[in-house]
Parts: structure tokens; C-alpha cells; sequence
């Protein structure tokens, strides 16, 4: 299934065309197949100390121990009753619990939003309004921050979002306690979506397949700009971007920014799923639980957010650091500057429609272009008119708006975005 689905990506098709009806491309179908073929494989690890700002304990998951979670909280979130493809906000920190959210919602049936935990509660407000979220996942506290008081009182005023739902501990009255979800031995979902266990004597008739997808936002000043893409756009982005990062099976990738918007869940969790790479997420940055992290003597790719560079040329990064990569979100300046000893590549955000990844040359300076390509591999065409407007198109950034929880009916040839790009030389200097 995933085979196809990519290739398809790649070719700027329907991965569903041909004579024979094939699967809807499905990250948790992609998941699910790894579970069956390598279980004990590691899929994803929480930060070491994050008991600490979460209340939760770090774990190791296995794609064989992941499988049943993801199965437990599918089979809740089709207990609340929502329509097929309803909107469910996730607003969570980087840690597993988003990830087995993402999966157990696809599963379910249902639209993952990914909404920043650090957005203020107006915002977030804003936020929910615009995907029309009927939902929400979140934690009951991180760091300082409550962000499940915070949904509390966004659905008292705010009577389209049905259900507040949490993980982590004491989450407050009026919310559903998914750490118990967690923990509940009954009956699990089992393909056709039942939750109480009840056989049934007689199999549905087979659904025609329908390809779901996620929605992400993008903060421009007072407003918040929504897009829905479907599965096969983001693995068409996932595969642009491993283009040129080429994670490996067996690889680990430190991940520093959390799987909220394109950037973080493309460069993350999607590009390690399709390689079979382990995924490590920071959720809050611990100088000394990622120096601990780093000493670790197997081969580490580090992802960051590009305004740490500076910081990193100053710090000796061990020999296990195998490659750096930058994550620039727009509005973004480059500066020319030293490069670092490893391997470095950036990746340039124009959310939340496109991601833009250039490998540095030898001399590790910022080598971002901006030009029209063929698509190969599902790369975004990006132009460029006359006042420096940039417009994106192409499989991977095949992506619809969504005003007040309506996604769009039909997708330009070009989207025209909100960034403007300042070019010297051939070079990207900045976007605004």
C-alpha cells in the first residue's frame, strides 16, 4: 500500500488510479505494517526528565507495543459518536502521546488538526473556530502552562467543541481522562469499529476507500490560516525532504521542534515512518537531558530550529552526531556564517503549504535556492514574480484551505502564499 501510495506522490498522481482497487494512502496502515513485519523495532522515544513538565514517564515504543495503544484510543475516539472525517484539534507537546493521538485519529476515521501548545488562549480560540474542531486532544498540564483548563473554558463559550479530552495527570472536572483510556483492558477496536467487543454475524460490505487526511495552521499576525492535506500530499513532502536528508533504517533522529505544523510532522515522524528510522522527540528543550542524549554512541541526525545554529557552532557535538538539519519556519533571514564540522541541510517553512530543503555545500554556508523544478519526487514547484511573491505547486504542497472548518473544493495549479522572498545572487537572504 505505501509503496503505491509514494510512487504515486512521486509521479503527482492518484495513487489510488489502476485497474485494481488499492488501499487510500494511510500513515496508521504504514504503521500498522511495520508493527506486523519488525515489533520490535523502535518507532518513536520520549525525551529523558520530561516527567518533570508533563507528569508523564519517558517511554521506548515499539511498533508492536504502539499497535494496541493506537488500537485503545482509536476505539475510544469512535465511542464520542462523531461524524466520519469530523475535525479533532490535537494541541500537545513533542512526545508519543501526539504521535499515537495522529494515528489512533486516522484510524478512527477521523480529521487530526494540529494546533501549537504555546499559542495563547485567544489564539488557540481562533484556532479551534477555524478548522471547526467538534474535539480536542490535549495534556493536563505542560510546564507552566494548562492547556486543558485552557480547552475547558474555549468550549464554554465556544458550543461547537463537543469534547475535551487529556492526558497526564488530576486533568480537570469536565474533562475525559485519556491516561485511563490508556490503561483500559476491554475490548480494543478491531477493523470495523466496534468498541464493546460484540461479534457481529454478518461483515459489512466493504467501504469504498477513502483517503483522509490532517490539517495545520499558520499565525499570520490577528489571523490563523488553515490548510487540509491529504495523506498522499504529505507523503509526497516527506519524500521531497528525504531527497536530500536520506534518513536510514536503524538511524535516530533527535527531533527539537514538535509535530504541530508541516515542518515539524514531515521532517519528523512521517520522513521516519517511511524509512524505518527511530524518531526521539524533544518536547521542551533540556540542555542537559539532549547533551546526555548526544553522548549516546549510535548514529544521531539533529533536528533543530534553525535560530539555534549559532549556539550549536559553539558547542562540540559528538562523533554519533552524524548530520545537522535546520528547520527555518518563514518569516526567516539567512545569514552566511562558519558551517558546522557535520553534514548540514535546511529546510525552509512556507506554512502551512510547502517545504522548500537544500543541502549546504562543502563549505557549509546557506546555499537555499528558490526555483521551479519538475516535481521530481513530489518537490514543490516554487516561483517567484516580480515584488518577491512566492507561489507553490506540485503533489507536496497539494493542499486545501479550510475557512471556519470548510475545506475548499478545488486546489489552484498555483497557490499564491503570503511570503515574499528576497533573493541575492541566486541565494534566498530572507523571506517575509
Amino acid at each position: 500500500m505505501v509503496a503505491i501510495a509514494v510512487d504515486g506522490a512521486r509521479r503527482g498522481g492518484d495513487p489510488r488510479e489502476g485497474s485494481a482497487p488499492v488501499a487510500a494512502p494511510s500513515l496508521s496502515a504504514l504503521f500498522a505494517e511495520r508493527a506486523a513485519a519488525t515489533p520490535r523495532a523502535l518507532a518513536f522515544v520520549d525525551q529523558d526528565g520530561r516527567d518533570a513538565w508533563c507528569g508523564r514517564p519517558r517511554i521506548a515504543w515499539s511498533y508492536g507495543a504502539a499497535m494496541p495503544m493506537v488500537e485503545r484510543l482509536a476505539a475510544f475516539f469512535a465511542s464520542l459518536g462523531l461524524a466520519p472525517g469530523a475535525h479533532v484539534a490535537i494541541c500537545l507537546p513533542g512526545g508519543s502521546e501526539t504521535l499515537l493521538t495522529l494515528l489512533a485519529l486516522e484510524r478512527a476515521g477521523l480529521t487530526p488538526c494540529l494546533l501549537p501548545v504555546a499559542w495563547t488562549r485567544d489564539d488557540l480560540a481562533r484556532a479551534v473556530e477555524a478548522t471547526g474542531a467538534v474535539a480536542v486532544v490535549t495534556q493536563s498540564v505542560v510546564g507552566a502552562l494548562k492547556p486543558a483548563e485552557t480547552f475547558r473554558d474555549i468550549a464554554m463559550a465556544y458550543y461547537g467543541l463537543r469534547f475535551v479530552t487529556a492526558f497526564g495527570p488530576q486533568p480537570p472536572d469536565g474533562v475525559l481522562d485519556l491516561d485511563r483510556v490508556m490503561v483500559d483492558e476491554r475490548p480494543i477496536l478491531a477493523g470495523r469499529g466496534e468498541v464493546d467487543g460484540t461479534a457481529h454475524d454478518e461483515e459489512p460490505a466493504p467501504a469504498a476507500p477513502r483517503e483522509g487526511g490532517i490539517v495545520t495552521l499558520a499565525r499570520r499576525g490577528d489571523e490563523i490560516e488553515a490548510a487540509y492535506r491529504p495523506i498522499s500530499s504529505w507523503i509526497a513532502a516527506a519524500s521531497a525532504f528525504l531527497e536530500v536528508a536520506r534518513y536510514g533504517e536503524g538511524e535516530r533522529i533527535v527531533h527539537l521542534v514538535a509535530p504541530d505544523d508541516l515542518m515539524g510532522l514531515a521532517t519528523g515522524f512521517a520522513a521516519t515512518l517511511m524509512t524505518g528510522a527511530t524518531l526521539e522527540l524533544h518536547g521542551l528543550f533540556d540542555g542537559p537531558a539532549l547533551a546526555a542524549s548526544l553522548a549516546r554512541e549510535e548514529p544521531t541526525r539533529l533536528v533543530v530550529p534553525g535560530w539555534m545554529e549559532e549556539a550549536l557552532l559553539r558547542t562540540p557535538l559528538p562523533r554519533s552526531v552524524t548530520g545537522l538539519v535546520y528547520l527555518h519556519g518563514a518569516p526567516a533571514r539567512f545569514r552566511a556564517r562558519s558551517g558546522a564540522s557535520q553534514p548540514a541541510i535546511d529546510v525552509l517553512a512556507l506554512e502551512p503549504w510547502a517545504l522548500v530543503t537544500r543541502a549546504r555545500g562543502r563549505s557549509g554556508q546557506v546555499a537555499m535556492r528558490i526555483e521551479a523544478k519538475d516535481a521530481r519526487a513530489g518537490d514543490p514547484l516554487v516561483r517567484r514574480d516580480e515584488e518577491g511573491r512566492l507561489s507553490v505547486g506540485g503533489p507536496a504542497a497539494h493542499a486545501r484551505r479550510v475557512l471556519r472548518g470548510q475545506v475548499e473544493a478545488d486546489v489552484p495549479e498555483w497557490r499564491e502564499t503570503a511570503w515574499r522572498a528576497d533573493v541575492f545572487a541566486g541565494i534566498v537572504i530572507g523571506v517575509a
